[in-house]
Order: C-alpha cells, then structure tokens, then sequence
C-alpha cells in the first residue's frame, strides 16, 4: 500500500529497532470491537504473557512497516490485511518502557468483518473488546528494581491491558469513535 503524506512513509519506514502492531477493529452499531493477543508465557520475552496487539520486529525482508504490519498479522493471528481492511491510519510512534530504544508505529486497520483467528505459538489466547466494555483505570506494577508505580490501563472482563499497548489504546479509541 502506498502512503502519500512523507510523515507517515517516514513512521513506516523500516530499520533495525523498529516494530509495527495492529489495532484491527470491526464497527458495529455505535461501537466496535478491537482484537487483542495475550503472549504466551516465554523466559526469552520481556512482554510475556502481557496482553498486546498482534505485531512484531521489521526484519529486512520488509520494505516498510507497512510489511511488518501485514508479515505479523498472518504469522500471529493468520489475518490476510488487505482481505479485511476497509481504512488504514497510521498512528504516532511509541516507545516501550522496558526497551525506549524501539520504535513501534501502531497501524489502525478498520476491518470489514471478523475473520476466523489461527494463533501461532507466540500467543496463548485472544479476544475481541468492546470500546463500550472498556474501562480507563490505574493499576499499580512492579519494576525489575522492586520500585512500585502506577501506570495508565484498561479492564476488559478478565483482562488488564496496561503497558505501552494501553498507551497506544488510549490514542485509538478517539479515532476509532470518529470513524463510528
């Protein structure tokens, strides 16, 4: 897909220490429902077991983050992109706490329906959240050093979704409402 404004083919271009995540929603009657993956519990990832957006690392078969977005999709949830998607934005680049040197650009996919989900081994389950069911809240972490703090994050049913993944919800739901 071609991008024409240079700011978003500059957030979409690929590199060492850049990742891309999709918001993959579907409306409905004044709402819509986001999908979200839970990690699978692993030694080796520092997000393990941490609910999240499907996505991933560019790797140099990627010509942009475009790529990787599409690349990821498939490989975690089994999602064709181009076969759902109805609107594509490109949102602001985020950095995670635990890794500021990453560069995540979140890519918000306006899907025409949902599609039956395939979940690679990475992932431990998935669910669908309504933007009504979602509710803002606080929730106090606890860093690698002991210290404690409180974070921005969000409930659905049993879930917490907190972390950069809550930051990157919290700029998505305003434009997700827009396009209701």
């Amino acid at each position: 897909m071609a991008f024409s404004d240079p700011d978003v083919r500059e957030r979409l271009r690929g590199g060492v220490n850049k990742a891309a995540v999709v918001i993959f929603y579907v409306p409905s009657y004044e709402d819509a429902e986001i999908l979200f993956v839970v990690r699978s519990i692993r030694e080796d990832d520092r997000w393990s077991g941490q609910v999240a957006f499907p996505g991933g690392m560019w790797k140099p078969i990627d010509r942009d983050l475009y790529d990787t977005a599409v690349r990821e999709l498939m490989e975690e949830v089994s999602i064709e992109l181009e076969k759902y998607a109805n609107k594509i934005s490109v949102l602001r680049i985020f950095n995670p706490s635990n890794m500021p040197e990453l560069k995540v650009t979140p890519i918000l996919v306006q899907a025409s329906s949902k599609p039956a989900i395939r979940l690679s081994e990475e992932l431990s389950a998935y669910f669908w959240a309504s933007l009504k069911n979602l509710e803002k809240t606080e929730i106090e972490i606890e860093l690698q050093d002991k210290i404690k703090k409180k974070v921005l994050a969000f409930r659905s049913d049993k879930w917490v979704i907190w972390g950069m993944t809550a930051r990157i919800l919290e700029e998505a739901i305003p434009i997700i409402s827009r396009n209701l």
